[in-house]
């Protein structure tokens, strides 16, 4: 407010010029702001509505009162030094927080300006307020954003298109041993180094800059010296109008998480009864030498695998009892790693079945080992309970060369099924002996019996009653009252027996039979909730084949949708060995059960670790403990230690844990010390028929 030339008497008490001239009345009223003008004993002699809305009051009601009536006693004392200076001729401000009737609490920016008369004489203050509530709340978000950056663990920072960083965190700072403020302008090449930043770094950001989001992890040196893997995210940092102006760059220490990851692939590509590698490492060989032959790697020429099969393994089990053959088995594998060498490498890949992989396309030096193999195992005799047992073992050889992989006539199947193949047909021949494949080998006859089981299949889809369902509790591991029930699968056979998911699953994938099974499944599983709802939760194993279906995904979404409470009863269980083969249309599926209310499942966790990431991302409602971690846990420490860091894993990710495959007392014993929640297995509950003649939801 300006100095005034005709304030008058009647309304400043202090000299013959008003202040109220009609046009400053104006003035003030047109304000967008709150003012009010008041004398030196503090009485307001002018105001706008604005300023008298803030307090509760009329414009009439406000002029001609005193602040401290306006505002109370307590806010006055507190303006009072404001006042009192601006009447001393000093301008000032303040900030105020204003409970305003109608609008809650707002803010606002005050500044009191002296009025002078003509003579210079100080005849009152204006006071001037500027609502900032929203600046200050921004300001406020911006401080605590601030403030949780700069104390979060992990490394953040902000890098523009020209490589040079806009901000930091402290963590990145001292990481450095430097202060974040000295971070703004300094490009990132100059702390990577020009090399790891024309080779990792530069790149990366590239791609972030075209819109992106990369992870990715790298091995470096920690400022105490420390060996650590840093786990990296670039996601693009946006401006307001969503053109990519830089890299937003999250840098977290992962060794433990990794380690941690590393020991339980170790522990899923290991046999448990053996400890040679399991059939999973062995497959995993196999699908690395066709890649590097398929690539043209010159440090492969080719490789050559052999399938051994025990004869007459079944006498030791059936007269000297399951024990035995377990410490038969165990001495055979001793036998057999014997042989192993950086190019050899032994696998127990069955349950009296082991395999081998031998670098190089030497055909000579691969029937030399084997005839070295078939030597030991007549050697070799073993002792129980008084008896005596010889050893015997047909071996299939098939080698792999580089022409092979390039004509596309070798994969993962099909040298499986040539070793398979051949092993199968030195058994035929009497046993105790190899046979090796030739590139031309049929191989029908050996699949006759996965033919009859094809067929079986195929005629169950098609005709009711040879597939049914059977339930298997989940209980309370404190409790042991059921919280779930799985439902599984059964194949009539013509002998009368029930064959379970193992036998049809198997086929079923092998011949693209998989979703017309699972659509099978669903529709009697949704059939017998809709007639008679349970009272506990199901859960149904859906495959990678499924989930990835618009024929298959659509009609379920559909009849969940109008179903809502049959969908929170509902839960969706998914194979870790078909995380890696999940498309993107899969995880959508995934989502949209979930936001129809079912739960989804990890199931067989720890065959492998390849989806730790999408724990991360929240993709599941539960973890199931496969059986390779939780068969023979009493008496395996580190299996012990290995379902403990998984339930570690899970209780940072807030997810439950079940323990399958618990058989007897003994591997229930330790679960409820290791933090399982739920378990299930024979020991708690074995399988029972599912249909509408069973009774309530009790096991």
């Amino acid at each position: 407010m300006t100095d005034r030339e005709d304030a008058d008497p009647r309304r400043t008490g202090s000299g013959s010029h008003g202040i109220e001239d009609g046009l400053h009345a104006r003035v003030i009223a047109a304000s967008p702001d709150p003012i009010y003008y008041c004398t030196p004993d503090y009485v307001v002699r002018e105001a706008n509505a604005l300023y008298a809305e803030i307090g509760g009051h009329t414009r009439d009601h406000a002029i001609g009162r005193t602040v401290a009536d306006l505002v109370g006693p307590s806010v006055f004392q507190y303006r009072r030094p404001q006042l009192d200076k601006a009447l001393s001729g000093v301008a000032t401000t303040l900030q105020a927080g204003v409970d305003v009737p109608g609008k809650g609490r707002r803010y606002y920016d005050v500044t009191y300006q002296p009025v002078r008369d003509t003579k210079g004489t100080v005849i009152g203050v204006a006071a001037f307020g500027r609502d900032v509530t929203e600046l200050k709340r921004a300001d406020d978000a911006l401080r605590m954003y601030k403030s949780v950056i700069s104390q979060m663990a992990d490394r953040i920072s902000i890098i523009d298109r020209d490589y040079r960083y806009k901000m930091t965190n402290e963590s990145n700072a001292r990481w450095y041993g430097d202060e974040p403020e000295h971070f703004v302008g300094r490009p990132v090449e100059r702390l990577v180094g020009q090399q790891r930043f024309e080779r990792e770094v530069k790149p990366t950001l590239e791609r972030c800059f075209a819109g992106e989001t990369v992870e990715y992890d790298f091995d470096t040196t920690a400022p105490d010296g420390r060996a650590v893997i840093i786990g990296a995210r670039l996601e693009p940092f946006r401006n307001g109008s969503g053109a990519i102006e830089g890299a937003v760059v999250t840098l977290r220490d992962v060794t433990e998480n990794r380690r941690l990851a590393d020991r339980l692939e170790k522990l899923a590509l290991a046999d448990d009864l053996t400890g040679l590698a399991n059939r999973r490492a062995f497959e995993k060989w196999l699908d690395l030498r066709l890649t590097k032959l398929a690539e043209g790697n010159v440090t492969l020429s080719g490789f050559s695998v052999v399938f051994i099969d025990l004869d007459d393994f079944k006498i030791v089990n059936d007269t000297a009892g399951h024990g035995a053959g377990d410490r038969f088995l165990q001495s055979i594998a001793e036998r057999l790693a014997s042989f192993a060498s950086d190019t050899v490498h032994v696998a127990r890949i069955g349950g009296d079945e082991f395999g081998f992989v031998i670098d190089g396309e030497n055909r000579e030096y691969a029937r030399a080992l084997c005839g070295g193999i078939l030597k030991a195992f007549d050697r070799h005799h073993f002792a129980s309970e008084g008896m005596t047992f010889r050893s015997g073992a047909s071996l299939g050889l098939a080698t792999v060369t580089r022409d092979m992989v390039r004509a596309q006539d070798a994969d993962i199947g099909n040298v499986l099924q040539w070793a398979d193949h051949a092993c199968m047909q030195a058994k035929a021949a009497g046993g105790r002996r190899l046979v090796e494949h030739r590139a031309r080998d049929g191989i029908t006859a050996t699949r006759r019996t996965e033919v009859h089981h094809l067929t079986l299949i195929e005629q169950a889809l098609a005709e009711p009653g040879l597939l049914s369902l059977q339930r298997m509790p989940v209980v309370d591991v404190e409790t042991r009252a059921p919280v779930m029930h799985e439902i599984l699968l059964r194949l009539a056979m013509p002998d009368g027996t029930l064959q379970g998911p193992s036998l049809i699953l198997a086929t079923a994938e092998r011949h693209g039979l998989m979703r017309d099974v699972d659509r099978w499944m669903v529709e009697a599983v949704l059939d017998r909730l809709e007639r008679r709802p349970p009272e506990l939760p199901v859960a149904i194993n859906l495959s990678h084949d499924a989930l990835g279906s618009a024929a298959f995904v659509d009609p379920l979404l559909e009849r969940l949708q109008a179903a809502p409470a049959i969908a929170e009863k509902l839960v969706v269980e998914v194979s870790e060995t078909a995380i890696t083969r999940l498309t993107a249309a899969s995880w959508t599926c995934l989502g949209d059960l979930r936001r129809l209310g079912c739960r989804v499942t990890l199931d067989d966790f720890g065959k492998g670790f390849s989806s730790f990431s999408q724990l991360r991302e929240n993709a599941f409602d539960m973890i199931k403990i496969d059986r390779v971690l939780t068969s023979g846990i009493a008496g395996d420490p580190v299996k012990r230690a290995a379902v403990s860091g998984v339930v570690g894993l899970a209780e940072a990710l807030d997810l439950p844990t079940v323990a399958e495959y618990i058989e007897d007392a003994d591997g229930f014993a330790p679960l409820a010390d290791l933090g399982v929640r739920y378990a299930q297995g024979h020991y708690l509950g074995r399988p029972t028929p599912w249909a509408d003649t069973v009774g309530p939801d009790t096991v």
